[in-house]
């Protein structure tokens, strides 16, 4: 009886070492970071860099996608842990108001982001108090995305401010690109909703119209973070908290998958050449 208590204590013994050896419930192998993306391409190079050093730590990775407003509502609930799509002062500033207090901001991944509406540099207008009068030109459409987008909002927004004969149809990126490239081929004004970083500004020759009443500024894009994270991914909360990636980078990515290339390739090339900067971002 006694040897087979002392077998059963033994037994248990060496379960406890070997759950401790691999860190118990709070283990990065036991932790999954969820990660949101919303519906943007400009998103993926912080994605994919962000993925390939938590999977380095030992993490496992997720990615839950979904609309904009989802987004917040998720950082706020914790069904995600972070998402690098806040746009800020102006694009998010509706959600923002609302959520400010429910999530946590981490670090700008680049600043001073060009962002508004658009038409190809054909067009002999060039600032949206020029559209007065000339809404017809357009056929009365600015060619926006989904509904719930940040920029959807602000565009509302400016028909109103302006005083424009002007229907926001909304869509989807992909549909309106698609109106973008067709407009173009034929040499017809457009106007879309416009943006660095992305491959458009170049494919399609286009120029931001100018905005005198401050609507839009220039927005940067910024970690949203989960409050609890922290305690979660210290690790991997350090690195949103710090993280950097300029434009010129993010459109070579997007140029580089939309030739075919393969996004986990480029941002581990990125990762080796930045490897320095990532380990001080990781630790402090």
């Amino acid at each position: 009886m006694k040897i087979k208590i002392m077998k059963t204590l033994l037994l248990m013994l060496i379960g406890v070492t070997i759950f401790s050896a691999c860190g118990g419930g709070g283990s990065q192998d036991n932790q999954i970071i969820i990660i949101g993306h919303s519906p943007y391409d400009y998103e993926l190079p912080s994605i994919e860099v962000t993925k390939i050093l938590a999977e380095e730590l030992g993490y496992a990775v997720e990615i839950v996608e979904g609309d904009i407003g989802f987004m917040f509502a998720s950082l706020d609930t914790g069904d995600i842990d972070i998402w690098p799509g806040v746009w800020l002062p102006s694009i998010h500033k509706t959600y923002q108001e609302q959520y400010q207090d429910k999530y946590e901001l981490g670090s700008a991944i680049f600043e001073n982001a060009p962002i508004g509406w658009a038409v190809p540099k054909y067009v002999d207008i060039d600032s949206i108090e020029e559209i007065k009068g000339n809404e017809a030109l357009f056929n009365g459409k600015v060619i926006g995305l989904e509904p719930g987008a940040g920029m959807m909002m602000v565009s509302e927004q400016i028909i109103d401010a302006y005083d424009l004969d002007m229907e926001l149809v909304s869509g989807s990126t992909s549909s309106m690109l698609a109106e973008a490239e067709y407009a173009v081929s034929q040499q017809e004004p457009i106007i879309i909703l416009g943006w660095r970083p992305h491959t458009m500004m170049v494919k399609y020759d286009l120029k931001i119209l100018d905005e005198s009443k401050g609507y839009w500024e220039e927005d940067s894009q910024i970690w949203g973070i989960n409050k609890k994270f922290a305690d979660k991914a210290p690790e991997i909360y350090n690195l949103v908290k710090n993280f950097k990636m300029n434009i010129d980078d993010h459109e070579d990515f997007l140029l580089h998958v939309e030739n075919g290339g393969n996004p986990s390739e480029w941002a581990q090339q990125w990762i080796e050449a930045h490897r320095a900067e990532i380990d001080n971002w990781l630790s402090n």
